[in-house]
């Protein structure tokens, strides 16, 4: 319970900065933008080793690039979530919040400042863009002239890609990496992405564990979406 509290305690301090965000000066935006992404070293480092699991099929059977059979039925899935979330205080914009990194743009940038520097860092760290959608231009013109602006922008390390889809081809779902600019009701540029990190599977005790490179890989694109959002929220070319 002491664990569910402290969760609750920071996300109501996540909303009151949120709500509070057009006061906040830019060195509390500044440090509001540092707690995206944890650059220190997880606390769990052992692996615990297991030999096997119930209903886990060992590496060596899965060929590379081939999906996988389903878990478990969609009614036993539907089961353990929802057993999952009977312990889980959070609600839907709390779950949310919980998985979306995100940042403040200081002020005195422009949108399209924003967009310019991200695009700029993440051809500095070749990370190929590969989609850039602009669907406020369609809501402007087919619902409301004055709808905040919002784009997503997408991009990829194909060597990185193509090494994760041969592990699982499930993955694919979540790719490629999504960046989010958009306004809110205040006209306070944000700068969002989903929040995932290999590391936190290094308590799992799954015996099915990725190569050390694809893992380091996976950090390093992790850092990459990291470096193109602060490059966005400061303006950085």
């Amino acid at each position: 319970m002491n664990i569910f509290k402290g969760a609750i305690a920071v996300f109501a301090a996540s909303f009151l900065v949120t709500a509070a965000s057009a006061q906040m000066s830019e060195e509390e935006m500044i440090a509001f933008n540092e707690q995206s992404y944890f650059k220190g070293e997880p606390r769990i480092t052992e692996r615990p080793a297991i030999d096997s699991l119930t209903g886990t099929v060992a590496l060596a059977e899965r060929p590379d690039n081939m999906m996988s059979p389903p878990t478990m039925s969609a009614k036993t899935k539907m089961i353990a979530v929802q057993t999952m979330m009977a312990a889980n205080p959070m609600g839907l914009r709390d779950m949310m919040n919980f998985m979306v990194a995100k940042k403040m743009v200081l002020p005195g940038i422009t949108f399209d400042e924003v967009i310019e520097s991200i695009n700029s860092r993440a051809l500095d760290l070749n990370m190929r863009p590969t989609g850039h959608n602009t669907p406020y231009v369609v809501l402007r013109e087919t619902m409301d002239e004055n709808s905040p602006r919002l784009e997503f922008l997408s991009f990829c390390d194909l060597i990185t890609m193509r090494m994760i889809m041969d592990f699982t081809l499930e993955f694919g779902a979540f790719l490629p990496c999504s960046i989010q600019v958009m306004e809110d009701n205040t006209g306070q540029i944000w700068i969002t992405t989903l929040d995932w990190d290999v590391r936190w599977l290094d308590g799992s005790p799954n015996p099915n564990r990725i190569s050390d490179d694809l893992r380091e890989r996976a950090i390093r694109v992790r850092e990459n979406i990291e470096s193109i959002m602060d490059a966005g929220a400061t303006g950085d070319f």
